[in-house]
């Protein structure tokens, strides 16, 4: 039988509740609540005078919104299904055959994480723009052909490389199924004299099949909510998604003013459609459980013997590897080295330079820039670990009424594009304006406390779960009061997965670009976006550099990261 340890008798049991759902509701809930005011007002502003329902005409009665959804929509699906298809070959040749240098392998699949998205598009441009891009040439030039055969600024340029970058993420997501899939069951049906489809079909799909649908669901979202990729590849071929169009009906309005009344219309269909997979993710994910194999204590994953192929299936991770890290990453470190952009050759080596890396180095601007991310990371980092072991403690510890409603409201974010939090929060305090954090670095750490904080408070619920309550319930009864229970007993435990979560919120907050960009005034630049200026004007080569750096200090925070998480897995197994 399960215990809980505080059953919320009275008022005081009940303030970690409250004090949780206000958190909450300030975070998630106050936002959204501008985005419909400003919908609803002939302005756009939530505190203006007047109702109107004009701005949901002029979005919805608009065939050109269905056709942005319907856009968005192939996109992320094209993305995830490229996705999927490397993950998965990719993930069974990890967990499950006799691959050469797997762990080498998992690393160089993890590795990708490192490089913001909007950095792997613009080193995709550099191979794959038709006017210079070094894989079209060589290719025109090797076939005699007369045009590029591929053209980076396209639909299937932007699912190719925003595929590229979702595979991390789903390996991740993927390898728990398939590394603790006994592989007994598959050859008793095999010895039963079962084809190798029939296994395929009735034995392993239907026990990967959760496990394949919540990842699915869960790119999927990741897809709709993104903007680097989209910005950086589709909006110079005249391609929008709704994160693109956000932005840029705010900040590149042709009437010169942000039309915020139509950018709340548009956004709120989205997030509805957004929420309603982010429900599909919870529930899949919630009922995981259920598939999990059955064994006893002797348990262990048998390996698949490819024989010849095994150097075949290393070869076809090192592809993955070139094109998401190797490729990429290799023609940003030449832009970063070029005075201009300048094509590979022999004849350019003479002319490389380090200019635009000391450029990054002097110019107080860049050093400001990068003293504000790594504020605001820690920041945010620093809150979300906080209040996701909050959350879990209302959640997994408590007894209290609401606490499903909090773990969901806490989850919540997973589904909201950066852009429409950037804008709500433009709502808020410039409506609060006694707040005085607009245009400042706060702003932009709220911000990313609201997205991340549903991946922190998944992180601690699975920790805190595997504590048992007895721990607790022992120390209570010693005479033991709840916060040196915290302090002595709750917080050691589960301080291993409060770190993991710190620093991975530090890590994706330093390449976090487009909260960053929608919130951007004039003191509160960060690299990312300091990154975006120079591309989008004209100055690739400090883009590249500035990059480069960025690229090299998250490969050391990822390198923590999957240390302390190891540490974290290896310690909750204890409990």
């Amino acid at each position: 039988m399960k215990l809980r340890i505080f059953a919320g008798k009275g008022i005081d049991d009940a303030l970690p509740l409250f004090s949780t759902i206000a958190i909450l509701s300030v975070l998630v809930g106050l936002p959204f609540a501008f985005l419909f005011l400003s919908s609803v007002r002939p302005s756009g502003f939530p505190i203006s005078e007047g109702w109107t329902l004009q701005h949901f005409w002029e979005v919805y009665s608009d065939f050109g919104y269905y056709k942005l959804l319907g856009t968005t929509f192939v996109f992320a699906i094209g993305s995830v299904t490229v996705a999927m298809a490397f993950a998965v070959i990719l993930v069974w040749f990890v967990e499950r055959t006799d691959m050469p240098m797997r762990s080498f392998v998992r690393v160089a699949v993890i590795l990708p994480i490192a490089m913001p998205p909007v950095l792997l598009a613009i080193g995709w441009t550099m191979l794959l723009s038709p006017r210079i891009g070094l894989f079209n040439s060589l290719l025109q030039d090797l076939f005699s052909l007369e045009s590029a055969p591929f053209n980076a600024y396209s639909m299937m340029g932007m699912i190719f490389v925003e595929g590229l970058s979702l595979v991390p993420p789903a390996f991740l997501l993927l390898a728990p199924a398939f590394r603790n899939m006994d592989a007994g069951l598959e050859e008793s049906a095999l010895t039963s004299g079962a084809s190798v489809w029939r296994v395929v079909s009735r034995i392993l799909l239907p026990m990967l099949m959760p496990a394949l649908l919540a990842t699915a669901v869960f790119l999927t979202i990741a897809a709709l909510i993104v903007f680097d990729i989209p910005g950086t590849l589709g909006v110079p071929g005249g391609i929008y998604v709704v994160a693109t169009r956000v932005y840029y009906l705010t900040h590149h309005n042709p009437s010169g003013l942000p039309n915020y009344g139509v950018v709340s219309a548009m956004s709120i269909l989205f997030v509805v459609l957004l929420l309603m997979l982010a429900l599909m993710y919870y529930r899949a994910t919630a009922r995981m459980s259920a598939f999990t194999t059955i064994t006893g204590k002797g348990f262990r994953p048998r390996q698949f013997k490819l024989g010849y192929w095994r150097w075949g299936a290393f070869g076809v991770a090192m592809i993955y590897f070139f094109l998401a890290v190797v490729a990429p990453l290799g023609m940003l470190l030449w832009i970063s080295l070029t005075p201009y952009q300048m094509p590979v050759s022999t004849e350019a080596f003479t002319s490389l330079t380090v200019s635009n890396h000391l450029h990054f180095f002097r110019n107080p601007f860049t050093m400001g820039s990068t003293f504000n991310s790594m504020i605001i990371a820690a920041t945010a980092a620093t809150a979300v670990a906080l209040l996701s072991m909050g959350v879990s403690w209302v959640v997994i510890r408590s007894n209290l009424p609401g606490r499903r409603l909090i773990d969901f409201i806490a989850f919540l974010p997973i589904a909201i594009p950066g852009t429409i939090i950037g804008v709500t929060l433009i709502y808020v305090y410039l409506t609060l304006n006694f707040i005085p954090i607009y245009g400042s670095i706060w702003i932009i750490a709220l911000a990313y406390v609201t997205i991340y904080v549903s991946f922190g408070s998944r992180t601690t619920n699975s920790v805190m779960t595997q504590i048992h309550p007895d721990l607790e319930a022992a120390a209570l009864t010693s005479g033991a009061g709840r916060i040196r229970i915290a302090l002595r007993i709750l917080a050691p435990l589960v301080m291993p997965a409060i770190v993991v979560v710190w620093v991975w919120v530090f890590a994706i907050s330093m390449r976090e670009l487009s909260a960053a960009l929608m919130l951007q005034g004039l003191d509160n630049a960060t690299l990312p976006t300091v990154l975006w200026d120079y591309w989008i004007g004209g100055e690739p080569n400090k883009a590249a550099a500035v990059g480069v750096w960025l690229i090299l200090a998250l490969l050391c925070v990822i390198s923590i990261w999957q240390t302390l998480a190891a540490r974290t897995r290896g310690m909750a197994a204890r409990f």
